[in-house]
């Protein structure tokens, strides 16, 4: 199962809900009942994983045929006219229609029932489920961020307790954590390291980027959290890096160590790969932005877009 998981980029949750749920796949058994998986049931995981990363429900595809899939995956991807913001032509596949499940506030509400509740078990319950029946982005754009953004807000405000919000905190790093150890990664597409400068501790943010990336198919060397400048710059040069994408959560005013450890970065990595933030507390920082060359993004939809157009080639 961890070859499988490993080959589809697929966690072996999802692959086990989608053969028991939807009969997405049915793979042979051995006379001791485990399960085999053939080429084409990879393939098959495969490609309902590209699809239900485009935003269509498992629910909805499960029954698709490689052709249908085949359709539905080349009419999703985008073109460099749409990633530039002219509309497309006109498509005539229809895209699955909406299940009722993917409501991402319903999941939102019972996640946060859950933080209060102190109830790590159903948390991590409901991203799986979220996960299943919306597809690994949506997961994250409308679920996981808008999450995490509510936690912070209702902790800053006193609505909940250190304890939930490291609760929340640890249960949702383990969760990405798995999906990021699962996430399929081609080998000549462009390269992006992602971390959080010194100082900044909370790696979530940073996890969810990674995601983000893989998703829009790059390559990612992920570092985890408070890591020097010196150390990121080294292992961009090293491997080449395209890009290095920074997560700022914390900010505390005339505290110049980002601004400093900013710098330092741009020195060493000259102009040979664009610096992208993000974060809460990212734009706090804007002066320092600035002065390094260094792209404010605001959320991850953003980072997606970025990432997408630095892996189009200009047009002739």
């Amino acid at each position: 199962m961890r070859i499988v998981a490993r080959r589809t980029g697929l966690s072996s949750h999802v692959i086990r809900a989608w053969e028991r749920r939807h009969n997405a796949i049915e793979p042979a058994r051995t006379p001791t009942n485990r399960r085999l998986y053939s080429d084409n049931d990879i393939e098959r995981l495969q490609k309902l994983h590209r699809a239900t990363h485009s935003g269509h429900s498992i629910s909805q595809i499960a029954h698709f045929s490689a052709d249908e899939l085949d359709t539905l995956i080349a009419s999703d991807t985008p073109h460099p006219e749409q990633i530039q913001g002219i509309p497309p032509a006109t498509s005539t596949q229809p895209s699955p229609p909406t299940s009722p499940q993917q409501d991402p506030a319903g999941y939102i509400k019972n996640a946060l029932t859950a933080v209060r509740n102190l109830d790590a078990k159903t948390l991590e319950e409901q991203l799986f489920r979220a996960e299943i029946d919306m597809g690994r982005n949506k997961l994250l754009l409308q679920v996981i961020e808008p999450l995490m953004q509510q936690i912070g807000t209702l902790w800053s405000e006193g609505s909940l307790r250190i304890a939930d919000e490291h609760m929340a905190t640890s249960v949702i790093r383990s969760f990405l954590g798995t999906l990021q150890n699962s996430a399929p990664s081609a080998a000549n597409s462009p390269l992006v390291v992602i971390t959080t400068p010194a100082g900044q501790w909370h790696e979530i943010g940073a996890l969810l980027a990674s995601l983000t990336a893989t998703a829009a198919g790059w390559r990612v060397i992920y570092l985890g959290p408070n890591l020097p400048a010196e150390e990121i710059a080294g292992v961009a040069l090293q491997h080449q890096a395209q890009a290095v994408a920074l997560s700022i959560i914390y900010y505390s005013e005339g505290d110049h160590q980002l601004g400093a450890e900013l710098s330092k970065l741009r020195r060493a990595l000259g102009r040979t790969a664009h610096i992208l933030v993000g974060g809460r507390a990212a734009q706090q920082h804007s002066s320092d932005l600035k002065t390094v060359d260094a792209e404010f993004l605001p959320n991850l939809s953003a980072l997606s877009t970025r990432l997408q157009s630095l892996n189009t080639p200009p047009s002739a």
